[in-house]
């Protein structure tokens, strides 16, 4: 059976890191909860892939916990709206994880999750139904393993670079390799507190400012 921690977001969590005053632990345990309190988004998301339009911040861990360790879209909040409904379509996505300040971004015809109040609560709107999800009383996570394990060669995350015909895939393994190998390199310790900003999506950021000092144990702020 594959260990746990070979997920990027249960790595993450097993770390002991903080995301804007919230334990990581938390945010991806409020992922899961997610899902198993919202039958209509698992089964929009069967066989399907998942959509991330969001700022840094705790609600893209939350998201990329829910995504449940399929493949992640991630979109760029500065793209036109015309640009988004192709993305989506185009790379097969079932329901789409934002917020709010983004409602204007929102690509049409798919189900959405808000995730502004994260780790508490969430809203989910299917169709015409909508209803808040409470995620204050989060189910445990089951976080034993090898810290150092090697991450799944399943899809993780997606990037869509502006202009490319196709979006860039990004494994649980290439992910955890790259963010292990930063750690190394610039002696992260969990004393360490790290800015991650930047409202464009940027892998490099990503690794470097969020998923590295996690990793590490330390402390991720976002502007």
């Amino acid at each position: 059976m594959p260990d746990p921690l070979s997920l990027l977001p249960l790595a993450v969590a097993a770390a002991g890191g903080r995301l804007d005053g919230c334990e990581a632990a938390a945010l991806v345990a409020a992922g899961h909860t997610l899902l198993q309190r919202t039958a209509p988004l698992v089964r929009a998301l069967t066989g399907r892939r998942s959509a991330i339009l969001l700022p840094p911040g705790p609600a893209f861990l939350v998201a990329l916990a829910a995504s449940d360790g399929r493949g992640a879209l991630w979109l760029d909040p500065a793209s036109s709206r015309v640009d988004l409904e192709r993305q989506v379509r185009d790379a097969g996505v079932g329901a789409v994880f934002s917020v709010s300040t983004l409602l204007s971004r929102r690509p049409t015809d798919l189900p959405i999750v808000w995730l502004d109040d994260v780790p508490r609560a969430a809203h989910l709107d299917v169709g015409d139904v909508s209803r808040p999800v409470d995620l204050g009383n989060h189910f445990g996570l089951s976080l034993e393993g090898e810290r150092g394990a090697v991450g799944r060669s399943e899809e993780c995350l997606l990037e869509w670079p502006p202009g490319a015909p196709a979006p860039t895939g990004h494994t649980h393994r290439t992910l955890l390799d790259a963010a292990r190998q930063i750690v190394a390199d610039r002696k992260l310790t969990p004393l360490h507190v790290t800015a991650w900003t930047g409202s464009t999506p940027s892998l490099d950021s990503l690794v470097g400012r969020c998923l590295a000092p996690l990793l590490a144990g330390g402390t991720v702020v976002t502007a």
